[in-house]
């Protein structure tokens, strides 16, 4: 016949030793949790367990104060401290980080339990609160909120030890889960340089059209600027310094010299300036077929002359794109200059080109506008253009007014460091998955030899100890995987 109640209980209190030994413990649990790591992150599941254990705790006065045998009354109360004493000791190990609540499976335990207690109360009452405590606290989800954070925690080890850095708490769950990445195109350039290659001016000379732009580029520290002051230098052709400069981000700027307002960018800068571009647009066509970035230059309101300028590709861009698609990414190209350069660059690449209704401002507005409601990542170049930038994005990001913070950044500039990481990302994200049924179904599989008193109460520090080596199991199988590669 098995013991539902642990044996060597000192009976200070008579019969109800167990319950205050138990309150005793609870209270202790209770203000341990209290400044545990738990705090915000897990909150639900914490204050879950706390609800029922006070439940626990006043089934047992309840039973003894009716005159059940005191065997079967003190295990509601024996339930209760352990379950606040191993979700303390659970929130210590795998603290939570809050993207995996354990609700649902709290509740497919709460589930469980009454329907065992149900069917008791219809053939043995006496056995009611043994099968009932048993039932709750073996298929307890103590540790379930705290495995994609051990998780990551493993896999980052790994990342940083291949070539990554600074990656944020969640950064491989969300490469793990995005389908799609936006790559900036100065991620793609094998350095800042670029090279003025076409000047065409409509009405003056080719000389007279660089300085208007290269003088009105002087205060900018910008490729495109630093590319026609080189060019101005080699054709010795004199600068003067604008009187006012607005640079517009990533489309072009707007500067006044000698008295006249001067525009360099792009269709889209001329077009909210309202300037017809039609004669520039006819003559650029065939400069964004072969890639090229092309502006247009107008004075006064008028465009007078259009820049092309290009630079070096990356010789492992295509194979980057080529190894991000056989990851499961699919690779977009971003650029701000015209649809014939972007399809031109994207086809060179083997990178998909958004249409022309989802051309974005920016990288981050561009990765909402591939991933519709998901998440996406963009890659970019860092601001000091040492290294690389992966963010995540959403839709809902672009309406924060919080600044984006990079999820993982490069030790160099690199392109081919991040599919290694999204192989990474997915092998954490198949593991996790993986160890996190294994457990699920160890507790059901526990709540159930509960339910039908097989198992005794306390068998549960047993069954959380088995939890806790399958996640170091996992974790070793995790880290000595094959590919977990260099970066």
């Amino acid at each position: 016949m098995i013991t539902y109640f642990p044996p060597g209980i000192v009976h200070v209190f008579g019969i109800y030793s167990a319950l205050f030994f138990s309150i005793f413990a609870s209270i202790f649990s209770f203000f341990s949790l209290t400044y545990s790591l738990n705090g915000r992150l897990g909150g639900a599941l914490t204050f879950l367990t706390i609800l029922l254990s006070t439940l626990l705790l006043a089934s047992t006065t309840i039973l003894l104060a009716s005159g059940n045998p005191a065997g079967n009354a003190n295990v509601p109360a024996v339930s209760a401290a352990f379950m606040v004493l191993l979700r303390t000791l659970g929130v210590s190990i795998l603290p939570p980080r809050g993207d995996l609540s354990g609700i649902r499976e709290a509740v497919g335990s709460i589930v469980l339990s009454v329907g065992a207690g149900s069917l008791w109360l219809a053939f043995d009452p006496l056995r009611f609160p043994v099968a009932v405590s048993a039932a709750l606290l073996l298929s307890w989800p103590f540790l379930v909120d705290g495995i994609n954070a051990f998780a990551d925690k493993v896999f980052q080890k790994g990342a940083l030890a291949a070539g990554a850095r600074d990656l944020a708490p969640a950064a491989l769950t969300a490469i793990g889960r995005a389908g799609d990445i936006v790559i900036d195109k100065t991620a793609l350039m094998s350095g800042p340089d670029l090279m003025v290659t076409n000047v065409m001016a409509f009405d003056n000379e080719p000389r007279t059209l660089l300085a208007v732009a290269a003088s009105a580029e002087a205060q900018s520290s910008h490729p495109v600027a630093l590319a026609l002051r080189q060019l101005a230098s080699q054709w010795r052709v004199p600068l003067k310094t604008p009187d006012r400069f607005e640079p517009t981000h990533g489309i072009g700027v707007v500067a006044l010299l000698g008295g006249q307002t001067v525009v360099i960018g792009t269709t889209e800068l001329l077009k909210q300036l309202k300037i017809d571009s039609f004669t520039a647009d006819a003559i650029a066509r065939s400069l964004e077929a072969d890639g090229k970035t092309v502006l247009r230059v107008a004075v006064g309101g008028r465009v007078v002359g259009v820049l092309g300028l290009e630079g070096t590709l990356r010789q492992d861009a295509g194979a980057a794109g080529m190894a991000m698609r056989a990851e499961g990414l699919t690779p977009w190209l971003f650029t701000n200059d015209g649809s014939k350069t972007r399809m031109a660059l994207a086809d060179m690449l083997g990178l998909e080109c958004p249409d022309e209704t989802q051309t974005a401002t920016t990288a981050q507005a561009a990765s909402a506008l591939v991933s519709g409601n998901g998440t996406s990542l963009f890659l970019t170049l860092s601001q000091d253009r040492s290294s690389l930038e992966l963010y995540a994005c959403t839709s809902k990001a672009l309406n924060s007014a919080d600044e984006p913070h990079p999820i993982a950044v490069s030790n160099t500039d690199d392109i081919g460091a991040f599919p290694a990481l999204k192989a990474l990302a997915m092998r954490r994200e198949v593991l996790a998955g993986r160890a996190r049924k294994l457990i699920v179904g160890l507790w059901v599989l526990g709540g159930l030899c509960g339910a039908s008193t097989v198992v005794p109460v306390h068998a549960t520090p047993l069954l959380f100890g088995v939890c806790l080596v399958i996640l170091l199991g996992f974790a070793r199988v995790g880290i000595g995987g094959r590919q977990i590669g260099r970066l």
